[in-house]
């Protein structure tokens, strides 16, 4: 019974919305010849779209997915038409004025296609037309366009259409034509325009110095993108003689130079890591690519003899799509961002490399550098505690500390130890770069290893770190007392250093804000070491004539080729010592009570409040919640700093999440069998290693 009623129901609202929608269609076409002047035209248009888009029923919405609900009532429309010859010809009077007196070209190179030169002038261009009310409808067809297709489900019914819908429309528009409207076919001069006009605008960008430094080409005239013009010349002479075979011969030969365009695009690409790569530069082969595909898109429909319903759909549909993009400004954002972090994202890779045990030999040499890092840091620590003892204010403290953190993070690079929180951004780029072939066994199998390794690499890095900082700072406070008589620290200080680090305070809070900076600083990093490529630093300072004139040509060299291998560590390392000093300070002005949790500096400082406090301190329950608050401070820092830089890194290397997943539950798995492996180097993977290193 209640099924009955919810049919009935149903039946009911589909009549009524019937009813609705063809008195809406009645109105339109008979209204069709009232329209005198070209804008009232281009109106008219938009609302048969309107009605076409038409959700007549609660269920139409369902059809609407996959494109049929339009696609009917377009039908439904053109049968209405067959019907009532006198609205026919009205409408086809409209249809052949609006591709008379509109013109075409702007829909061809223009309707979603970037129209500015560089990427952040397309941006401002794209929120202006957001903000900004819509241009009237007028002779551009590119404006109309999107006035009649701005539904997000326009590009999935137009390329639903079926032949016969699409012959019926076709048929429309050459319905009764009037002997004065014998010229009113303006698309195919329209096409070729566009095609003349978008080579011109390829050939300029693709001989651009930034393009066209990064080919392997003796001379400019031997890129294929100077040959578009040409080809395209020849191409067109050919079709206007009606020479078939001769034209579909230069087709080709111009359809091979365009393909040669891709082909130096990806070399263009390859190059990127020997000169580096800049917004702009993505943002212009990201515009040649839509470009070039344009074009094909374009010659496949002039080469079309007869109207070819599913290439003029398809096109239609791409079109729509196209332009729907051209004013997301994320979508902007995302295309061209992606390049850039993954170019950057490498370069961390590369860094990220050095910092990954394979080896019980690496293993071993981690936990000596990481030593060399902690002890180094005991020097930060106290130094940091000088600087608060000067009693200044909150911006020249944190100027202070920001130079104390980079100086000690500078020396602990160019002696060639390490910081284990640093690592983690780093390296998360390196094992990013090892993902493309997880769908295979062995790829997975591969990966799995490589996360092992690099997780046991963090616990000797953060190991190293805090077994060393702390015998040190007590070493050095132990001297210092000997010496004056004295503490290094006051007893204040030694209260606030075990609560600052409780883990029943806000410590976790500050260790995920330091995790962020953390991978700040990273990003700097990679960022520096692209810059350095793209702007040909070594080349630059090594023929300084400054330089040469003061250190002489070798030395200058030496400072390039320095520089180029550190300019990553130098810059990510400052940038780290920049961001733990002033952003707390920076924060705290805004009214923003943050402050920096790093396990390393934590533990110095910890360290150093137990000479002041004494050994019944360590039999507190104070002690040991700081004691664990240090514990969680250490995988808080490297968790979100590892978790970020992993993020972009399989974002912008397009990992999908099926892939994520199984990667989880692979890791997961190695855990369970072999959970001593993550943290010391044990395993056949080990064994394996080492026997490959003595074999080779």
């Amino acid at each position: 019974m209640l099924k009955k009623i919810k049919a009935f129901r149903y039946r009911l609202i589909q009549y009524k919305q019937r009813g609705k929608v063809h008195s809406d269609l009645d109105v339109l076409l008979a209204t069709a010849k009232e329209n005198r002047q070209l804008e009232d035209k281009l109106q008219w248009l938009v609302r048969v779209l309107q009605w076409i888009r038409y959700e007549g029923s609660v269920d139409s919405h369902l059809e609407r997915e996959t494109g049929r609900l339009p696609v009917t009532r377009l039908r439904f429309f053109l049968l209405v038409l067959d019907r009532n010859p006198n609205w026919k010809k009205d409408v086809a009077v409209i249809l052949r004025t609006v591709v008379r007196e509109v013109s075409g070209l702007e829909l061809f190179t223009e309707t979603g296609l970037p129209k500015e030169l560089g990427l952040w002038s397309e941006m401002v261009d794209r929120f202006m037309m957001k903000v900004l009310p819509t241009p009237p409808l007028d002779h551009e067809l590119g404006y109309l366009f999107w006035a009649l297709f701005p539904d997000k489900d326009d590009p999935l019914w137009l390329a639903s259409i079926d032949n016969v819908t699409f012959d019926k429309l076709v048929e429309l528009f050459y319905y009764e034509v009037a002997p004065e409207e014998q010229e009113w076919n303006r698309l195919g001069a329209d096409l070729e325009d566009a095609l003349v006009y978008l080579v011109i605008q390829v050939r300029a960008i693709g001989l651009a110095p930034a393009i066209r430094y990064r080919l392997d080409k003796p001379s400019f005239r031997d890129s294929a993108f100077f040959s578009m013009v040409r080809g395209l010349e020849e191409f067109l002479n050919s079709y206007h003689s009606g020479d078939k075979t001769q034209t579909l011969e230069k087709a080709s030969r111009f359809r091979m130079i365009v393909w040669e365009c891709r082909q130096e695009l990806v070399q263009v690409h390859k190059h990127l890591d020997e000169y580096g790569v800049s917004i702009d530069l993505v943002f212009q082969m990201m515009r040649l690519r839509t470009y070039l595909q344009r074009i094909d898109s374009l010659l496949e429909i002039l080469l079309t003899e007869r109207v070819d319903s599913k290439k003029v759909t398809s096109f239609l549909s791409k079109l729509v799509e196209e332009n729907q993009e051209l004013r997301s400004i994320t979508s902007l954002f995302s295309q061209n961002i992606s390049l850039f972090a993954r170019k950057v994202v490498e370069r961390a890779a590369e860094t990220g490399e050095h910092y990954i045990t394979r080896t019980k030999e690496e293993y071993r040499h981690m936990l000596q550098a990481a030593g060399g890092g902690g002890a180094i840091t005991a020097i930060t620590v106290y130094v940091k505690v000088g600087i608060l003892s000067l009693g200044l204010s909150g911006f020249a403290e944190g100027f202070l500390a920001s130079l104390n953190y980079a100086l000690s993070f500078v020396a602990i690079h160019l002696a060639g130890f390490t910081l284990g929180t640093k690592q983690p951004a780093m390296t998360a780029p390196a094992l990013a770069a090892k993902m493309q072939d997880v769908d295979s066994t062995q790829g997975m199998e591969d990966l799995v290893s490589e996360i092992v390794h690099l997780i046991r690499s963090q616990v000797a890095s953060i190991l190293g770190n805090v077994l060393f900082v702390v015998p040190t700072v007590i070493f050095i406070d132990t001297v210092f007392f000997l010496l004056f008589g004295n503490h290094l620290m006051g007893e204040t200080k030694a209260h606030s250093a075990y609560q600052s680090v409780d883990i029943l305070g806000p410590a976790l809070i500050y260790a995920a804000f330091t995790g962020i900076l953390l991978w700040c600083s990273s990003i700097f990093a990679g960022w520096g070491d692209n810059w350095f490529a793209l702007n040909s630093l070594r080349k630059t300072l090594s023929r300084s004539p400054g330089l040469r004139a003061i250190f002489g040509k070798r030395g200058a060299r030496n400072i390039a080729v320095f520089l180029e291998k550190n300019m990553s560590g130098l810059l990510g390392n400052i940038s780290l010592g920049l961001l733990l000093g002033m952003v707390p300070e920076i924060m705290k002005f805004m009214g923003i009570p943050l402050d920096i949790r790093h396990v390393t500096l934590s533990s110095g400082t910890l360290a150093g409040a137990l000479p002041v406090l004494g050994t019944t301190f360590l039999k507190t329950w104070d002690f040991w919640r700081a004691v664990i608050g240090i514990f969680f401070i250490g995988a808080v820092n490297v968790g979100v700093s590892f978790g970020m830089a992993l993020l972009v890194a399989i974002k912008a290397r397009g990992i999908n999440p099926p892939q994520r997943r199984a990667i989880r539950k692979a890791v997961v798995g190695r855990f369970f069998t072999s959970p001593l492996s993550f943290f010391l180097p044990v395993g056949a993977s080990i064994v394996k290693k080492s026997s490959q290193d003595q074999g080779h």
